[in-house]
């Protein structure tokens, strides 16, 4: 799960890390650009885009198939819950321009529960993850991603691997990044 999750959020992290900022404090709000959300709950993923002018896209993909979701079925999803929101901060690196930190269990090393914040360069990045036990179906995780590039949303969409390319070419089209 923790591979999963650093692989689907690693390259924003990094693009995030390399942006430019001239900012002297330790935190900053997203620079507007596109929202890009990774919902993983017990097998389902569902991808949300939503573009800077409001207009969002989403599909949801399990076991293989994938399908297009419509405005009723997005506006239903409503905002990610936190899923691990009672554990301590373990780790946390603040200057100027980047915030990062860990939340996690500390009495249990071995946990794969665990929530990372980055913000950076006017782009943030949140995961939060929760081990629901043995194997992956029972895991839960949701990955955002605000400050997102054009460039990112659409690779964002096309690296979407469970998703099919009919379906990922209609959420590009839905953003307008055909």
């Amino acid at each position: 799960m923790r591979l999963l999750l650093l692989a689907l959020a690693a390259p924003l992290i990094l693009a995030a890390c390399d942006a430019s900022s001239s900012s002297t404090t330790s935190t900053q709000e997203p620079a507007g650009g596109y929202r890009l959300e990774v919902r993983a709950v017990q097998g389902v993923q569902t991808y949300i885009v939503t573009a800077p002018d409001g207009r969002q896209t989403a599909s949801r993909a399990t076991q293989g198939v994938s399908a297009l979701l419509d405005a009723d079925a997005i506006e239903r999803l409503g905002v990610a819950e936190p899923l691990s929101s009672d554990q301590p901060e373990v780790f946390a690196l603040r200057l100027p321009g980047v915030d990062i930190s860990v939340a996690a269990d500390e009495d249990n090393a071995n946990s794969d529960s665990a929530t990372v914040h980055i913000n950076a360069g006017g782009r943030t990045v949140h995961v939060d993850a929760e081990d629901g036990g043995p194997g992956e179906n029972d895991d839960t995780a949701n990955v955002m991603i605000t400050g997102a590039t054009e460039s990112d949303a659409r690779d964002f969409i096309n690296d979407a691997e469970d998703v099919s390319a009919e379906v990922r070419s209609q959420m590009l089209a839905a953003v307008g990044l055909e």
